[in-house]
């Protein structure tokens, strides 16, 4: 089944531990109605019904430690178990390829990592107990032959009690489930920081590095946290197991010393009620929740299959490139793929070459193979043909990691991280300059590597997200139409004021525009068209030129 293929791993390596520990629990719970069905034969006698008293009491205490011992093994080797598929599912679409990132179901990720694994986590309390239920249940049932009205009424007066117990332990548990569901809910933040960032986290190694160990680190918290909700629940049951337990005592050893006139066989029929109860409700309730999170496991493992069957990208760490002087784009020849893995749009080949602190502006309609060549260019997309060279040599999976931190992007579809991740120490002057330039003091500040307001409009998103990019201070920076959101006012500071200060950095900047009335600023325009690139102007060539091949 799912469920015990997902949870096998560890219980596997605690199997002896586990089947000791539930068989003690289920020998306590032989012993206790032994000791009462044995304490019934000798009522008259008081040192005899001293000795099974103190054995009744020996067995209840080995039922609590094993129990809680049982519960929480199980519990902390559960939910390691959904902390290794929680990181894991992230680390898996961190180290995929950005075209197959693209074909993962977002909801079906999130469904996973979130809803479906909280099902699983939910669904041990109940299994486990309704497995020791079944030994009680076989215990108990001879002796349901002898229910009567006697039993009736105990049922009732037991059944109460341990209701009120329950519901007394509810509000606690309701209340640790409410915190936990608010953990569960910044999980979802960094993933969807991870989704929509894809891009981003690809294009710096330390950035993609800190946000999954911030992730692994709340994933850890709430691991915790939900082995305390766990032994919430088992102190519920050991509590409601063990009134349970206290009244059948009190029948057994103190109402036959006030009444003299109690029945035999009235006791036993009780004795036998009251460890029948609690068993069957166990194992009726927990039908339900072993049902759903059957179900629950089932998409999860296949979620994972389907995962690792994806192109991986786990390339080896390389030394930092220092800077460039000279970024080519050699016949490079990308053509999509459809979802069935027919071929689809090609763009190329593709040939470019981009100097150090060059400003390259690029053109071209919808569909024309702008962003797949923006994706080709950062190494985002891996080249079908052809190469990408920088000052000579090629870029390939054994420095492509390296290679990628030498950019800063702003996409048209960027994610605004509201933590830093990945960057160093801010230079807080520059930061400064940068907020003042971009007018966006009074909307939001840095603070301790934050961003303090998020919650903008889109236009002062992507400003923000632009200090972030320049902030990281890298050789090249890459904006994907990053104008298009701002009005004529920032759109001109954009051109006039941001780009020539780059450009006096020594920055290569390359950008995606629409916006002929700023073409000037730039050094090279480029134009894609049906997948082909075209050299519209070149500041360094006498005349324009086409740098495609046909």
């Amino acid at each position: 089944m799912p469920l015990f293929q997902l949870l096998r791993h560890h219980m596997m390596e605690n199997r002896r531990g586990l089947a000791l520990l539930a068989l003690l629990a289920g020998l306590s719970n032989t012993l206790v109605l032994a000791t009462i069905n044995a304490a019934t034969e000798v009522v008259g006698d008081r040192e005899e019904l001293l000795r099974f008293a103190v054995l009744f009491g020996i067995a209840i205490l080995v039922f609590v430690i094993v129990q809680h011992r049982l519960m929480y093994l199980v519990s902390s080797n559960v939910e390691r178990t959904i902390r290794e598929y929680r990181t894991g599912l992230f680390e898996t679409i961190r180290g995929v390829g950005l075209a197959q990132v693209e074909s993962v179901s977002r909801s079906e990720l999130f469904a996973c990592i979130s809803r479906e694994l909280r099902i699983v986590g939910n669904s041990v309390p109940p299994l486990v107990v309704a497995m020791q239920a079944v030994v009680l249940v076989f215990c108990s049932l001879i002796y349901m032959a002898w229910l009567s009205m006697t039993a009736f009424l105990l049922w009732v007066s037991c059944t109460v009690v341990g209701m009120m117990i329950h519901f007394a332990c509810a509000k606690t548990i309701q209340l640790q489930l409410a915190e936990a569901y608010v953990k569960e809910n910044e999980l979802v933040t960094h993933v969807n920081d991870l989704i929509d960032g894809i891009k981003e986290v690809k294009m710096s190694q330390a950035r993609g590095a800190e946000l999954a160990e911030a992730f692994g680190s709340l994933a850890h918290g709430l691991s915790g946290h939900r082995v305390t909700i766990m032994m919430l629940y088992s102190r519920a049951f050991v509590l409601s197991q063990v009134t349970f337990f206290l009244l059948t005592g009190l029948m057994v050893f103190i109402v036959p010393v006030l009444s003299p006139t109690f029945i035999k066989v009235v006791v036993m029929t009780t004795t036998s009620s009251l460890f029948l109860i609690g068993p069957v409700s166990s194992i009726i309730s927990a039908l339900p929740n072993f049902a759903n999170a059957n179900a629950s496991a089932k998409s999860i493992l296949s979620l994972k299959t389907r995962l690792l069957a994806l192109e991986s990208e786990r390339f080896p760490q390389s030394a930092p490139f220092g800077g460039f002087e000279t970024l080519r784009l050699d016949h490079l020849f990308y053509q999509h793929r459809h979802a069935s893995g027919e071929g689809g749009f090609v763009v190329g080949p593709i040939n470019l070459t981009v100097q150090r602190g060059q400003v390259v502006f690029l053109t071209g309609g919808n569909g024309s193979g702008k962003t797949t060549m923006i994706r080709l260019l950062t190494g985002l997309y891996r080249p079908d043909r052809g190469a990408v060279r920088l000052d000579g040599g090629v870029i390939d999976a054994s420095n492509l990691l390296a290679y990628r931190d030498l950019f800063a992007t702003v996409f048209a579809d960027n994610h605004l991280f509201k933590e830093l991740y990945g960057m160093g120490p801010i230079d807080q002057d520059y930061a400064d300059r940068l907020f003042d330039i971009l007018e966006m003091g009074h909307k939001s500040r840095i603070e301790d590597r934050r961003f303090t307001n998020v919650n903008l409009s889109g236009g002062q998103r992507k400003r923000l997200a632009l200090i972030a990019a320049l902030l990281e201070r890298k050789p090249i920076y890459v904006f994907d139409e990053w104008a298009a959101d701002q009005d004529p006012y920032f759109r001109e500071k954009f051109y006039r004021t941001i780009l020539p200060m780059l450009r006096a950095e020594g920055v290569t900047v390359i950008a995606i525009t629409h916006d002929d009335k700023y073409f000037d600023t730039a050094d090279i325009h480029l134009h894609m068209e049906d997948g082909r690139l075209q050299i519209v102007r070149d500041a360094a060539m006498p005349m324009p030129a086409l740098d495609s091949v046909r």
